[in-house]
């Protein structure tokens, strides 16, 4: 009878260490989770500040947001193949650059 006893300690004792390891490893998954989602809010946050400091950079700052929506839908229908997109992208790439150059040449 003992015997038996001792068995069915042991056997709630293990229960009960799985029910906790199952427990740690869903918080840890979930801690994961919570990072991931709070690194793609980061990221896209970031992204959005970058879009507004590149219409500011292209001196759109003061076209009125639909204007600025058309001018980009009108870039999408207009150059759909990768040497239009090419080209566009070097185009802004320069004045990006023409820009931070006119940029580092002003004192301070």
């Amino acid at each position: 009878m003992e015997n038996t006893q001792h068995l069915h300690q042991q056997i709630e004792r293990a229960t009960t260490r799985l029910a906790q390891l199952k427990a740690r490893d869903l918080l840890n998954q979930q801690r994961a989770q919570s990072r991931e989602r709070e690194a793609q809010r980061k990221r896209q946050m970031r992204r959005r500040g970058e879009l507004g400091q590149l219409v500011i950079d292209a001196g759109c700052q003061d076209l009125a947001n639909g204007e600025i929506v058309a001018a980009l839908l009108d870039y999408r229908s207009t150059y759909r193949d990768t040497g239009s997109r090419a080209e566009a992208m070097a185009r802004g790439d320069a004045h990006l650059a023409a820009g931070a150059a006119e940029g580092a040449r002003r004192p301070s």
